[in-house]
């Protein structure tokens, strides 16, 4: 790859995020923005490898209270909305009882970067200079990697924040320390290692060599593997986002030729049933959606239980700004949206039943 590809891309790198957080943001939420960009700032490292440039962002705790106030004053959120948000987000991220971090790995060489084992290539390096191994991390970093990866790596909650990730394998040098200014900005994040005696160089001219390909690096030992927990949510990819493109308003309903005319009851079929459901909770409108519930559901919830499920989903913003209707077997469709989490987006989903009650179509919760 030419030199000046290689530098558009480091360029688009570092400067994503802060597209990504400022341009989105109207001024109601300016001061709330700019508080998590600074935060962010501080969290941020990046390292060149032998082929390829990777940069990794840890997620604080202090970062949750300006990035929920951001996104409200951006999406107009309800203060229920915004505190429901609140939960989603340290939830998917485990801020709470975590250390979280944000890993993009951009592969330009002419074969895949291999770490050999993800879990033996990372560590998180305390104060104290103790290593301290992954708790989950994505599988796909385990997977020779091409192109641009990105996913997210969970490490024990530390109970001091001045520490750094150290990597393997870039190819470089042995081991590659991202450090961080965190909380302390220009002080040394990490224990400085022991000083060497400086040696003395002693260059002896040989007769070049006849060539010879590398010898394959041995894969690493398997470390024991970490105690299992649930896996962090994948950001979600271009692909499946170009697929979330919001939904056109619902056309008039006409009605359709009823057996009783007299009665005036006008039928709507299965999808535009769901379709004006889910226009109901873009709208933010709970009423209206119960009235498309079935009789089941209204039996097991109240109108006001209703409305508190429906804010605990949390979707009601990323509907708005896309999803896609997955139709499955008996009358089943999954609704698929994308949460935004900072720089990623992660799939999520609510899969609703529909089901006929005098000829009408109805939603069942």
């Amino acid at each position: 790859m030419a030199f000046s590809g290689i530098a558009r891309i480091r360029k688009r790198l570092l400067s994503l995020l802060a597209v990504l957080l400022l341009s989105a943001v109207p001024a109601a939420g300016s001061e709330a923005i700019m508080e998590a960009t600074e935060i962010l700032e501080r969290w941020t490292s990046f390292h060149w490898g032998r082929d390829c440039l990777v940069w990794v962002v840890h997620y604080p705790e202090e970062l949750v209270g300006p990035w929920v106030e951001s996104e409200a004053a951006r999406s107009g959120m309800s203060e229920e909305e915004k505190e429901e948000y609140r939960r989603a987000f340290v939830s998917e991220l485990r801020i709470a009882d975590t250390e979280p971090f944000l890993v993009t790995i951009y592969a330009f060489g002419p074969r895949p970067l291999d770490f050999g084992g993800f879990a033996s290539a990372v560590r998180l390096v305390n104060k104290n200079g103790e290593k301290v191994t992954p708790l989950s991390y994505e599988g796909k970093f385990d997977q020779p990697v091409s192109g641009i990866v990105q996913g997210l790596v969970f490490f024990p909650k530390q109970p001091d924040k001045e520490f750094a990730v150290a990597m393997r394998r870039l190819g470089i040098v042995e081991e590659q320390l991202f450090t961080f200014r965190g909380d302390a900005a220009g002080t040394t994040p990490v224990a400085a290692a022991p000083e060497t005696a400086e040696k003395e160089v002693v260059v002896v001219e040989l007769p070049p060599a006849p060539r010879k390909d590398q010898p394959k690096p041995k894969p690493a030992k398997e470390p024991e593997p970490p105690q299992a927990l649930p896996p962090p949510p994948a950001p979600a990819l271009p692909m499946e986002l170009a697929e979330l493109k919001p939904q056109p308003a619902p056309e008039p309903l006409r009605p359709e030729p009823a057996e009783e005319p007299k009665k005036n009851v006008i039928f709507i079929s299965r999808d535009k049933t769901l379709e004006l459901f889910i226009g109901h909770w873009i709208e933010g409108n709970t009423e209206a959606m119960y009235g498309l519930l079935s009789s089941a559901t209204k039996t097991l919830l109240n109108e006001e239980e209703f409305r508190r499920q429906v804010a605990s989903t949390g979707l009601r913003v990323s509907l708005r700004d896309g999803y896609k209707v997955q139709w499955l077997d008996g009358d089943r469709a999954k609704v698929v949206t994308a949460q935004k989490m900072l720089v990623f987006r992660t799939l999520r989903s609510k899969t609703l039943s529909l089901v006929k009650e005098d000829k009408i179509w109805k939603v069942t919760w």
